[in-house]
Parts: C-alpha cells; sequence; structure tokens
C-alpha cells in the first residue's frame, strides 16, 4: 500500500540561508528544499546582502559567525535594507552574541545543538507571518 505523501510544510515559504559551513548550507539548503521552501544560500554576510537586496525572502535563516560581518551587524542591515524578513538565528557563540543578535532585530534565536523539527517550526511559524 502507497504511503500518503507528508505536505510540504514550508510550500512557497522563500528562506534566505545564511552559513559559511559548506556542509551545513548544504544541509540546511537540501532539507528545506524537501519541506516545500524555495531557498536561497549564502556563505558570507556580504553575498546575503547582496541577495536579499535583489530579491525578497519572507524569512532569513543566519549563523552569527560569519567571516566578513558579525552576526548582529548583518541582521541590522537586512531589517534596514531589505524587504523586511523574520530573521532567525542559529548559533552556538555564547553571550554576548545572541543578546546582540535580538537586539539588533532577530525574532528568535536558537542555541545549537537544536533538532531540525525546532528550525522547520520555527520557519513555520515566522515565515507565515512575515508572508502574510
Amino acid at each position: 500500500m502507497p504511503q500518503p505523501e507528508r505536505p510540504l510544510r514550508l510550500h512557497g515559504l522563500r528562506i534566505l540561508v545564511v552559513e559559511d559551513a559548506p556542509d551545513i548550507l548544504s544541509a540546511y539548503t537540501t532539507l528545506l528544499r524537501a519541506d516545500g521552501a524555495e531557498v536561497s544560500g549564502a556563505a558570507t554576510g556580504r553575498q546575503a546582502l547582496a541577495l536579499c537586496r535583489a530579491r525578497p525572502f519572507d524569512v532569513v535563516l543566519a549563523d552569527l559567525d560569519l567571516p566578513d560581518i558579525p552576526g548582529d551587524v548583518l541582521i541590522g542591515a537586512i531589517r534596514s535594507e531589505c524587504a523586511d524578513p523574520a530573521v532567525i538565528v542559529v548559533t552556538g557563540a555564547p553571550e554576548p552574541a545572541p543578546t546582540r543578535a535580538r537586539a539588533a532585530g532577530a525574532r528568535l534565536v536558537l542555541t545549537k545543538p537544536v533538532e531540525w523539527r525546532a528550525i522547520v517550526s520555527s520557519l513555520e511559524r515566522l515565515g507565515i507571518r512575515a508572508a502574510a
């Protein structure tokens, strides 16, 4: 008996993933697309800003430890220069980095290790609000 298809929880959600570790960027991109999201990836803050200036995203899923721009500075730039996406941070950085990310405008900061379903649930909740 065939298994019913599971619903694509993130169908149509436009997500920008900002992560400098190639394996994590690839994994996030693959998993988010499998859940129906339209995903673009950036390995640096400069790439992320160029992408979000060029097209709107519902959600930015970002690491804080980027090679070129501090995470809180990137979040502030995204919030002021882009089409106001919801920003979710996934980081292993210790305090005060998460607090600075929140102060810069991150709607949610998830601390590693974090379960994938928590990331997807957060994207789903914030992305639906951002797209509405």
